[in-house]
């Protein structure tokens, strides 16, 4: 985000990244969620 910040990246590019960190952090909570369900539900 700083390199965006600092023009080294341009607009586009950025808004992918963001679009495939978002991705990533969707399965990141999904995966939590699931394992914290296991350990309650053995």
């Amino acid at each position: 985000m700083i390199s965006g910040d600092l023009g080294y990246v341009g607009k586009e590019w950025l808004l992918e990244l963001r679009e495939k960190l978002g991705d990533v952090e969707r399965m990141l909570k999904a995966m939590i969620k699931s394992l914290e369900n296991k350990h309650l539900n053995p």
